[in-house]
């Protein structure tokens, strides 16, 4: 392929030959038949010389999940098998708009000799969750006049998955130390009289209990026989729903309902995990779309990250027929936290509620209200601040009327804004978990 400069090359030449015949100049007739050869001969010389296919590219990162926010190591090698020197490459390694380039390049140029290895490395950032691929990468190489060139495109690519980010947890770690997660909300213990290892109280002895738990002192300053009593902790089954309908995408850019209910998921995840709750998650629409089964163990958490990674807003919310779908596969007694923005069928969402609660499972509905995340009233303009608190005020009126019939079925709705999301949820749990809802 002919470069910029052979063409200016070419029609210098081609003007030199008509300006020195016209002119009977043979010194310009000769320059422009030398340049038009020189462009013209040279062509097919570099392309015999040039062999792309005898390039070996290879990629490799250092992980291939991280969290959203977090940085990826990126390593490009370049290897040229074939016998000739290539003298001026471009290497170009191309990756989602997305990422953030924070260090080093990715295109690399070079004179590379047969046998030989370059290695060039960079680092990315990537701000949003999901799956996304690096690649493909682009090799050019020149003449050394840089006359001609030789491209080629080599689809090369490697999968990253992104985690929902982890920054809110880590928030919570640094004010309060990763023992000690939880606790900043208070007290969120469910109290349960039994065998453990905090007091409870005292009571009078009977004939079967140990006498390993008498309290001598307790007996003499009474004058009867005393037995102490120690508190365990019970612990809850939760199963977190999550609505990714298209009306969940509402909101600012990187921070729709839909974002923010997955950061809450990830904070009320990894607490109640820490807490040693049994944790599951559901993403649905009008269908159950991914879902994570209740389990214990920290290490459990990846796999409550990676159903969250890739959810999008699409559908509508069919929630009766999702809730079916999740009773025949959770017989035991939960705690559902339905995260949903409530702008589908009301009638639907009660009758999957009502359902859920005749198979005795306590529900808590966190619910996004749209207004307060597609525009903060810093930004409007009176006028439009206006028409915001009238459409505020017809949802609201609108949303009354759910709420009602969901508090008679002893299910709190709990509307939340982009400043109290995460609060909210947070103290819900400690909440639910000090009354002992759901107790496996």
């Amino acid at each position: 392929m002919l470069t910029a400069r052979g063409g200016v090359v070419i029609v210098s030449g081609v003007f030199c030959l008509a300006f020195g015949f016209s002119s009977v100049n043979y010194y310009l007739v000769l320059l422009g038949i030398f340049l038009i050869l020189a462009s013209v001969i040279s062509m097919p010389y570099f392309g015999l010389a040039v062999n792309l296919d005898n390039i070996e590219i290879t990629r490799t990162i250092d992980k291939e999940k991280v969290f959203a926010e977090d940085f990826v190591f990126v390593t490009v090698t370049v290897e040229n098998k074939g016998r000739l020197r290539i003298d001026y490459l471009e290497v170009f390694d191309t990756y989602p708009e997305i990422f953030t380039l924070v260090l080093g390049k990715s295109v690399m140029t070079t004179r590379l000799d047969p046998g030989e290895k370059k290695v060039f490395s960079y680092v990315l950032q990537c701000r949003r969750r999901g799956t996304h691929k690096i690649g493909p990468t682009k090799l050019v190489v020149h003449d050394r006049l840089g006359l001609h060139l030789e491209q080629k495109q080599f689809e090369i690519y490697t999968e990253l998955l992104i985690y929902p980010s982890y920054q809110d947890v880590r928030k919570m770690e640094a004010m309060v130390g990763q023992r000690t997660l939880g606790r900043m909300f208070g007290s969120h213990k469910t109290r349960q009289k039994g065998i453990g290892t905090e007091f409870f109280g005292l009571r009078n002895y009977f004939p079967m209990d140990e006498y390993r738990r008498i309290d001598w002192k307790a007996t003499a300053k009474t004058g009867g026989i005393m037995i102490k009593e120690y508190e365990t902790e019970k612990n809850i089954t939760i199963l977190i729903l999550l609505d990714t309908s298209a009306s969940m995408g509402g909101g600012l850019p990187d921070n729709t309902k839909l974002d923010y209910s997955i950061r809450a998921a990830v904070v009320l995840a990894m607490l109640a995990l820490e807490r040693r709750d049994e944790v599951g998650v559901v993403a649905f629409s009008n269908e159950v779309h991914s879902y994570v089964k209740p389990r214990l163990g920290k290490d459990y958490f990846y796999h409550i990250l990676e159903a969250l990674a890739t959810v999008e807003p699409r559908g509508g919310t069919r929630m009766m027929k999702v809730m079916e779908w999740i009773l025949k596969r959770t017989p035991k007694r939960s705690f559902f936290i339905i995260f949903t923005d409530l702008e589908e069928s009301s009638r639907d969402m009660i009758d999957a509620c009502k359902l859920a609660r005749a198979h005795k499972n306590s529900l808590l509905v966190i619910s996004p209200f749209g207004p307060w995340f597609e525009a903060y009233s810093g930004e409007l303009t009176p006028v439009q601040r206006a028409l915001a608190e009238a459409i505020s005020e017809e949802l609201l009126e609108q949303r009354k009327k759910i709420v009602d019939e969901l508090v008679k079925m002893d299910v709190e709705v709990i509307d939340v804004g982009p400043d109290d999301f995460l609060p909210a949820v947070v103290s819900q749990y400690l909440k639910a978990k000090k009354k002992g809802v759901a107790l496996r």
